[in-house]
């Protein structure tokens, strides 16, 4: 009688204790790491929310890059953060998908490591060429490339990211000898590109478009399976007569595995909210991007579907990590 007592009272005062930790959270600053170097898609995103974060909470949302490992070394942090809800972490397929397939090492599981708080975001690849190369469309690119009696050299953000896969995928389709550059971040590559310093890059939509658009770039495809509401005007990577490059990256937010339901719930309703507002909306447009808030249990089924596809798609085309 008294075990069963006291064990009402330990679960009694555990909901207490839940319900002050909602009740007071946030009171103090949150940290929302990138695991990429500044200058590219997910640190303009994490400004952009986290400003009408903090005005709506009172709290500061504090960007911290933190790059390296394909995005590992971030993510890794936050793993083995406290699960107070105090440290976040901005993924992608990549972080919480194809780099525990591609990569020995990971020393976190995407899944029993994290809560998933929402997906922000998804879209698809753009597929851009230094201005001065001789092609205006990815017919022309081909034909290039298979006149280089070494391939031609093309760069990622990382190796093993989307942008990677995407360069295997285009170089099985269309039977090419391409050598894949890895870069630590999209805007480190996009710089050496610009320079001429590297042929082309399949890149986040939202990074390379603008240098598209100023000249600095020439966009020639997109990997959806259907043309982008951002750039309409580029056709898909089928339409350019090239079939079975059909690649999106996705945008997500978590907090470490423990993190009470609670705070997952707070987090997930607040970003949902952000990503709704008008002058968000058309902020993420400019970059490319388009807007998927949702629940924590479809980020995770959506996590477990691309997993999976994923994986086959490597398998199939031989995509190792350089």
């Amino acid at each position: 009688m008294h075990r069963l007592i006291f064990s009402f009272i330990f679960a009694f005062s555990l909901n207490l204790c839940a319900f002050a930790q909602v009740d007071t959270y946030p009171n103090k600053p949150i940290r929302l790491v990138v695991p990429f170097p500044p200058g590219g898609t997910i640190e303009a995103m994490s400004r952009v929310i986290g400003e009408e974060m903090t005005k709506n909470w009172g709290q500061p949302i504090l960007v911290d890059s933190k790059p390296g490992a394909s995005g590992n070394i971030g993510v890794q942090l936050v793993a083995n953060s406290p699960p107070d809800g105090y440290t976040l972490v901005f993924g992608t397929q990549g972080t919480h998908g194809t780099n525990s397939i591609l990569f020995k090492d990971v020393r976190f599981d995407p899944f029993k490591d994290f809560e998933p708080i929402t997906m922000v975001a998804d879209a698809p690849l753009i597929l851009v060429v230094n201005p001065k190369m001789p092609v205006n469309n990815v017919n022309e690119l081909v034909s290039y490339v298979k006149k280089q009696p070494a391939g031609l050299d093309y760069a990622s953000a990382s190796s093993g990211g989307g942008a990677h896969i995407a360069g295997e995928m285009f170089a099985k389709a269309a039977n090419l000898k391409l050598v894949h550059v890895p870069y630590k971040g999209s805007g480190p590559a996009r710089t050496d590109l610009i320079a001429g310093h590297i042929s082309f890059m399949f890149d986040n939509i939202g990074s390379s478009l603008p240098s598209a658009r100023s000249g600095q770039l020439r966009a020639l495809a997109v990997t959806g399976a259907k043309r982008t509401p951002s750039a309409p005007e580029l056709p898909t990577m089928a339409e350019a007569g090239i079939e079975g490059v059909v690649i999106d990256t996705w945008y997500a937010i978590y907090a470490p595995a423990g993190t009470p339901a609670s705070i997952v719930q707070k987090l997930n309703t607040e970003i949902v909210r952000v990503l709704k507002l008008p002058q968000v909306i058309a902020r993420f447009k400019t970059m490319g991007l388009d807007i998927v808030a949702g629940t924590s249990s479809e980020l995770a089924s959506r996590m477990k579907s691309d997993v999976g596809r994923y994986a086959k798609t490597i398998a199939d085309a031989g995509i190792k990590v350089d």
